[in-house]
């Protein structure tokens, strides 16, 4: 079974972040990485929702999932419509407790 995907308006602000990131820092052959990394990450969620861990006991349905050793992807799960909300797209290098759900 397949799952809806939708993207929140604070997902689209940092993946386009990451993106403003890479192409200050590196060439367009890193940011075609960058974005085939998102998109086969999404398309393995939309078959296989669970495959991140849980945030935490508390909100189960909040998971992440590496993309890159430097970034992770949050996303929400509602199973009862079978949709993924992503939330947003996290530098792991900036301090956790910015990290606000």
């Amino acid at each position: 079974m397949v799952y809806e995907i939708a993207w929140t308006a604070t997902a689209i602000k940092t993946f386009e972040e990451c993106i403003k990131y890479i192409q200050d820092r590196w060439t367009d052959r890193e940011i075609k990485n960058f974005a085939a990394l998102v998109d086969d990450k999404i398309k393995l969620l939309s078959t296989q929702p669970n495959i991140g861990r849980p945030r935490n006991k508390k909100h189960p349905d909040i998971r992440i999932t590496i993309l890159h050793k430097r970034v992770s992807l949050i996303y929400r799960v509602t199973a009862k419509s079978k949709r993924i909300e992503i939330l947003f797209i996290w530098n792991n290098y900036k301090h956790p407790a910015r990290l606000k759900f």
